[in-house]
């Protein structure tokens, strides 16, 4: 946990107000539950389609992670620029007064509520028209002196004079970059057949300099670890998710968003302690067990140390699970030598590098447990393998991870028909088999 940031949070929630609903404490927090939409939903997309699409964006997001981890300590990186396929999936909630609807992506590895606004250069395609700031009665910005901003961090803060804009900037390895300022608005959420629920002064982004595209949204939903993510600004000590499988995509039911009283975790739950960080949710990956063969990993290995490059995160935006290349292999090697199947050079994507030939879709795989401290993850066939029979081919979804700066990840794949949740009071992660669709 950084210094102060209890002081920083407590600061920051005394300078917002919510409308029609009472401040939460453990014993009242809101409940809220939201739709979650997949980036492809509705696409009528082949298998191969699907996991190309969803290899990009996660080969993106591995170089955007470990671009933020270089810069640790330095000016705020938020998802934008560059990134093609960005997000995975999406939720849509209210901007201003009056409120406009807007789609955005959901993103457990950043931090800021931001959108695009208009005037805005060179922006982004979205969905929907750009917010107008001209148009709410109940927008601000804020100034780098305000104590919203202050409340935010230095990050926002420092090196401007009282009198500039609260600001944000998104920087990358190639140089693009987008830029945009702090701003004070309401923010309306609809949920189940209850009102819905406005919160004012909440603090969000507004970006006029980005390129690129956002797929389907309009901007992104910070849901991480510091002050002026979703869930800090809405103090709530909890939040949970359910991902309803998508490949093949045949289904029309949503996934769902938990936060607050609502997020809960299944009768079959592990936990796992959440690791200090300032923006990524760790935990401790101790070993792997592919069917019967068990691999430890050698201490510090793929767990978070402060100041390294290592560890292994939780992504809701990512789709691949990515391991380190010693790590990789061995698992790679544990499950050739126990399917009886020809390993092909072929593959589905680039990322996927291990694949066998084979005209049906064998019975018997090998089984993959990943093994946190306190807790194993044991995984379903269907959250790991794919096969494409058209292509004739059987993939195990588990993609290396060469860059020494990127943290090891898993991915939203493998947390497919698990309910995931984030227990912010007592920093673990919580997670067992649900039927997604049922909730």
């Amino acid at each position: 946990m950084r210094p102060n940031k209890r002081l920083l949070l407590f600061t920051f929630l005394t300078i917002f107000q919510l409308t029609s609903l009472t401040p939460p404490s453990s014993s009242n927090e809101l409940s809220l539950r939201l739709q979650l939409t997949h980036i492809d939903a509705g696409l009528n997309l082949t298998v191969h389609e699907l996991l190309r699409r969803a290899a990009a964006r996660s080969k993106a997001r591995i170089a955007l992670l470990a671009h933020i981890r270089k810069r640790e300590g330095q000016a705020p990186i938020f998802w934008g620029p560059k990134n093609k396929y960005a997000g995975e999936y999406l939720i849509n909630f209210d901007v201003g007064t009056p409120p406009i609807n807007l789609p955005f992506i959901v993103d457990t590895g950043s931090t800021l509520v931001w959108t695009q606004c208009n005037p805005c250069h060179n922006c982004m395609r979205q969905p929907v028209a750009l917010f107008d700031p001209k148009n709410s009665s109940s927008f601000s910005k804020l100034s780098c002196s305000s104590k919203q901003c202050l409340a935010l961090g230095p990050e926002y803060s420092s090196n401007c004079s009282a009198n500039l804009d609260c600001h944000f900037e998104s920087l990358y390895a190639d140089g693009t970059e987008t830029s945009g300022y702090i701003a004070s608005e309401e923010v309306t959420f609809h949920y189940s057949s209850e009102s819905p629920l406005s919160v004012s002064k909440f603090a969000i982004g507004c970006a006029n300099v980005s390129s690129g595209s956002l797929a389907n949204s309009s901007g992104i939903a910070g849901f991480g670890r510091s002050t002026e993510s979703l869930v800090s600004q809405l103090n709530i000590t909890r939040f949970s998710y359910c991902f309803i499988p998508f490949i093949p995509i045949k289904q029309t039911k949503p996934s769902h968003m938990l936060l607050g009283n609502a997020a809960f975790s299944s009768s079959k739950a592990q936990s796992t302690p959440l690791l200090p960080d300032n923006n990524f949710y760790y935990v401790s990956l101790k070993g792997i067990t592919v069917g019967l063969k068990w691999f430890p990993l050698r201490p510090g290995f793929l767990w978070n140390k402060k100041g390294g490059s290592r560890g292994t995160i939780f992504d809701s935006g990512s789709f691949n699970t990515f391991l380190r290349p010693e790590v990789f292999k061995v698992v790679r090697k544990a499950f050739v030598s126990q399917i009886n199947l020809t390993v092909t050079n072929e593959k589905l994507t680039a990322e996927y590098q291990l694949c066998f030939n084979t005209s049906m879709n064998p019975k018997k795989i090998p089984k993959l447990v990943l093994h946190f401290d306190g807790a194993n993850m044991d995984l379903p066939r269907e959250n790991y393998v794919v096969y494409d029979a058209k292509k004739k081919l059987l993939c195990v979804l588990i993609a290396e991870e060469t860059d020494k700066s990127a943290p090891n990840i898993i991915g939203n794949f493998y947390q497919q028909n698990m309910n995931v949740l984030y227990d912010l009071k007592n920093q673990r992660l919580f997670f067992g088999p649900t039927q997604c669709d049922r909730l």
